[in-house]
């Protein structure tokens, strides 16, 4: 542990000045979600892009257990939003963003669910360092008839100007997961 913390330090030192905080990237997301005592993946695939100087758009293909239950497995969501950012100085940025959320289920006896619902984020980010950024993000999803509330943390490394990875501690209604990201910037 000692010698992976040591290597991620020296790392960040040699790390490229990161470009500003935007949302020109797309990422691939894997975590683990833990209900009474049990874990379940829940993986994602998505990217974001600027439309001006303070819009984006996003979309994601996603384990619809990210959206509600993550023990909804052989599960899949499929999201299309709309953003607004602002920046608050050079280092902070804030974000609200709302989108469709369609949903797909297929239950063990082979039947099929399927639902069309929402959601809206708030997010703030913040540059701390040179090549780290915190990020913290408030959730709520109304999708299969349950509403859900979800609360993010973690850090991003910038390692240079095209790739970043980051760890997320999140805690939704009746879950916590801890997931890892890898995104590349365009």
């Amino acid at each position: 542990m000692r010698l992976l913390l040591a290597t991620v330090l020296l790392m960040a030192g040699a790390g490229a000045q990161a470009k500003p905080l935007n949302y020109d990237y797309a990422y691939l997301k894997s975590g683990e979600s833990h209900v009474n005592g049990r874990s379940f993946r829940n993986d994602a695939f998505g990217a974001y892009y600027e439309i001006g100087n303070n819009l984006h758009i996003f979309g994601s293909i996603s384990d619809a257990g990210s959206y509600g239950h993550p023990e909804l497995q052989n599960s899949r969501a499929m999201r299309l939003g709309l953003g607004g950012h602002w920046m608050i100085g050079s280092d902070t940025m804030f974000a609200i963003e709302g989108a469709l959320l369609q949903g797909r289920y297929r239950w063990a006896s082979g039947a099929k669910f399927m639902d069309t619902g929402w959601t809206t984020i708030a997010e703030f980010r913040h540059r701390f360092a040179k090549d780290w950024e915190v990020i913290a993000a408030a959730t709520y999803t109304d999708v299969f008839g349950w509403q859900t509330r979800e609360v993010a943390i973690g850090p991003v490394w910038h390692i240079n100007d095209t790739f970043a990875v980051g760890a997320f501690y999140r805690h939704l209604d009746n879950s916590k997961s801890l997931d890892f990201t890898v995104r590349t910037y365009y």
